[in-house]
């Protein structure tokens, strides 16, 4: 892969601990300075690439702003509406945020597609690529990903004499929920803070609450079946009841009361802090299935960088971004002090990330997490994705305390006032 540091002209080649990365003659868009926002866990990775990048350009300074995710988020709003007013040069995003900023403020984004970075889509996943696009071109940097594994406790399930191997299906994950909560006492699944197991079974489709065209499509077949699906995990008894928040998901984790739950990949590091004392006994395994077209493969999460165009510095900010996200070195940082999933697919042919993790056990999950980066669907957020999930979140808690609510005549509700709300056309079935 052609690095975009590399310069193969005779002004020599620095060495980095992590990569050989060439010294450029100084030039517009190595010099000067840029401000770049992110959170938490992707902090250590891009100060380390900072470094690497200011000591190939020495003329350059690359500031990297910490924010919590719902700071940065809230700031990046108010500066929109503001027009730019205390924006940085740029700065992370969700995808989901992507989806929802881009779309009500593209002129206040830069189409880094059309300063070359159109030409780099193929080093990453389509599901990804795609769904940082507006209007066909990149409008974004692929950071991390969120490919969906099955997290389970392999105490429990040996316990009960239940191997990962036998849940191909739906149905199976019910069935063999039923003998572990009948010989362990344990749950399968549990929590109501948020919709996102409802997601990962719609995304298993490659749908969501809107279709391709941006209409509602929350009263699809795929819809009212994932929803009922939970609703029967909840009467069965395999599903643990209890109030919202992230502290009492992991809480219960942790106690090993709920002992197998569909995530995005960079749970693995949650668990890894949250629970240090369940090293060994966690392993993976890949999405069940219904059978009827939906495939053992999903997304939650993951992030971009964007650059707004009220940048000072489009062209250098644009370079380090580029170097961050398309060169194996810095990437294989990120992976390593920040626990993200590359999107960037040399990554995946690396030692590192191909060596088994102690903390499961010597289990390769990010290879098992790999194996499905190319069947995942893209799904459309829209811009309306954060109202609509506002109601999905109260349909999901009340359906979990309900489990007799009539699905399908709340999902038309919901569908109505987001026709109301947005103009959006309701599909029909």
């Amino acid at each position: 892969m052609k690095k975009i540091l590399l310069t193969t002209l005779a002004t020599g080649l620095i060495v980095s601990s992590f990569g050989t990365i060439a010294q450029a003659r100084s030039n517009d868009g190595y010099s000067g300075n840029t401000n770049i926002w992110a959170w938490t866990e992707n902090i250590p990775p891009l100060k380390a690439a900072a470094k690497l990048f200011m000591k190939a350009h020495p003329k350059a300074h690359i500031k990297i702003t910490t924010l919590g995710h719902d700071a940065l988020i809230d700031k990046v709003s108010t500066g929109l509406v503001a027009h730019g007013k205390g924006l940085p040069d740029a700065t992370l995003v969700t995808d989901d945020h992507f989806a929802s900023f881009v779309n009500i403020y593209p002129s206040s984004f830069v189409n880094v597609g059309a300063m070359g970075f159109d030409k780099l889509e193929n080093l990453f996943p389509k599901y990804k690529t795609n769904g940082i696009k507006y209007k066909s071109h990149m409008y974004g940097f692929p950071v991390d990903g969120g490919p969906v594994l099955v997290f389970y406790r392999r105490s429990a399930f040996a316990k009960a004499g239940v191997k990962p191997s036998q849940i191909k299906t739906w149905a199976d994950f019910l069935k063999y929920g039923k003998i572990i909560k009948a010989k362990t006492g344990k749950y399968m699944l549990g929590g109501v803070s948020n919709d996102g197991f409802y997601n990962i079974l719609l995304g298993q489709y490659g749908k969501s609450a809107f279709d391709s065209k941006g209409n509602i499509d929350l009263n699809s077949p795929q819809s009212i079946h994932a929803l009922k699906y939970i609703e029967t995990l909840v009467k069965a008894g395999v599903f643990q009841k209890r109030g919202p928040g992230w502290s009492s998901d992991m809480r219960e984790l942790a106690k090993g009361n709920v002992v197998a739950i569909p995530k995005g990949i960079w749970f693995a590091g949650n668990i890894k802090a949250e629970a240090p004392k369940t090293k060994g006994d966690w392993g993976v395994f890949p999405l069940p299935i219904n059978g009827d077209g939906d495939i053992r493969a999903s997304n939650q999460g993951g992030s971009s960088f964007v650059m707004f165009k009220y940048s000072k510095n489009k062209q250098l900010t644009y370079n380090f971004l580029k170097y961050y996200t398309t060169t194996k070195e810095p990437q294989l940082i990120a992976f390593q002090k920040g626990g993200l999933f590359p999107t960037l697919k040399s990554v995946y042919k690396t030692k590192e990330f191909n060596a088994g993790l102690p903390f499961f056990k010597g289990q390769k999950v990010w290879q098992e997490a790999a194996k499905t980066i190319n069947l995942i669907k893209q799904v459309n957020y829209t811009q309306d994705y954060y109202y609509t999930n506002l109601q999905l979140c109260k349909l999901y808690s009340g359906m979990v305390f309900s489990p007799d609510m009539d699905i399908v005549k709340r999902l038309n509700q919901i569908s109505s006032s987001l026709k109301s709300r947005t103009g959006r056309k309701v599909n029909k079935y």
